[in-house]
């Protein structure tokens, strides 16, 4: 009788612990659930802002598409984006190209390293609180024709612009390195008129503050473009009366914080970095560059368009780069950089040269993935 009424109680006993064991858990997950909802800031302006941004992108006119541009063909301006409405006079913007492993068959988008890295960069400009900007200035991602609709929506989604402007036919100017044949595009972005200031940032920068001061930096006021006659060439097209373009040096690897060129931190204070730099959309402007890339060999195709850029604006010519204060970006950033207070690291977050600073970068891809899960899981 007694082995008899364990064996019949015993089932029940373990299905009530078995209940408990399941409730508690399911208490613990949604007090974690709740706790990143409310911990993590939701964005201050949600897809209503962006939207009516992209439907003036609908809006197509050539107008003011100067005549040298257009007699050029391919090397033409496609349209006149428009982004009126957007109530902002500075955006941020960074270039994103199609995957090569999604082109071999790799569907799946986290495999995108470059992709996931302008989705830890909408992030941090749009919505992490230490980092966003507090200005409501729009992030505008330009993007090839092989960037797939899903990786469009996604980064919609996260807040930012997508605007997919045709390849720049870059003439002559070919380089070796395959991931780097579409990033002539990046002069697209001097047809965005619209906008007095435009902050590039590459796609594989990470961000330590916000970057919105950077618009009062003394480097980005306009400046009157020479006329020296030895630095004029006649078979390039004219140059606009005035121009803004800043940006930083390339560094060495091995460098110390802040960078000075009594440390030798540069291996050549004059060359530029053309992942970090501030403009003036200028369609003039970029009529210029266009006719540099009809001119065989008036510059090394190797690293395209930041050679192209060296050239344009180098310092002996009359449109002079000039340079930005050294705390806002550091390109093979360490340890010291981040501690001193640099505000932005141009590093891959999946393979930094600094391998201790590993954590910090990666730590930045599950905090943005961890925000869109909470946020999409509610939007359901």
């Amino acid at each position: 009788m007694g082995m008899s009424s364990y064996r019949s109680s015993s089932p029940f006993s373990n299905r009530r612990t078995n209940r408990a064991y399941i409730c508690l858990y399911v208490a613990i997950t949604v007090v974690l659930f709740l706790g990143i909802f409310v911990y993590t800031p939701l964005p201050d302006r949600l897809d209503g802002h962006r939207d009516a941004i992209v439907e003036q992108l609908k809006d197509v006119t050539t107008d003011n598409i100067p005549v040298e541009v257009a007699l050029k063909g391919n090397h033409g301006l496609h349209e006149f984006a428009s982004f009126e409405g957007t109530g902002s006079k500075y955006a941020y913007a960074t270039f994103l190209a199609g995957d090569s492993a999604a082109a071999a068959g790799d569907e799946t988008m986290s495999h995108d390293k470059y992709f996931v890295a302008t989705r830890i960069l909408a992030y941090q400009l749009l919505h992490a609180p230490e980092t966003r900007t507090g200005s409501n200035y729009p992030f505008v991602v330009l993007v090839t024709s092989e960037v797939s609709e899903a990786k469009r929506d996604r980064l919609r989604r996260d807040g930012a612009i997508v605007w997919e402007a045709p390849e720049l036919d870059a003439g002559w100017v070919k380089t070796d390195v395959s991931t780097w044949q579409n990033v002539m595009s990046k002069l697209r972005l001097w047809e965005l008129t619209q906008f007095e200031r435009i902050c590039f940032l590459d796609g594989d920068t990470i961000l330590t503050k916000s970057l919105d001061d950077i618009f009062d930096d003394p480097a980005v006021a306009a400046r009157g473009t020479d006329d020296m006659p030895e630095a004029r060439l006649e078979d390039e097209a004219p140059l606009p009366d005035e121009y803004v373009f800043a940006g930083v040096p390339e560094g060495h690897v091995s460098h110390h914080y802040p960078p000075t060129e009594e440390q030798h931190d540069w291996p050549n204070i004059d060359y530029l970095n053309a992942g970090f730099f501030v403009l003036q959309p200028s369609l003039e402007l970029l009529n210029y560059y266009t006719s540099l890339t009809t001119l065989p060999d008036r510059f090394d195709p190797h690293l395209p368009e930041q050679n192209l850029l060296n050239y344009a604006h180098r310092r002996t010519g009359n449109m002079p780069w000039r340079q930005l204060d050294t705390k806002w970006n550091i390109h093979y950033p360490t340890v010291e950089d981040l501690t001193g207070g640099v505000a932005s690291l141009h590093e891959k977050w999946w393979a930094p040269v600094s391998t201790d600073l590993a954590p910090f970068l990666q730590s930045w891809r599950w905090r943005m993935e961890g925000y869109w899960e909470a946020r999409d899981a509610i939007a359901v």
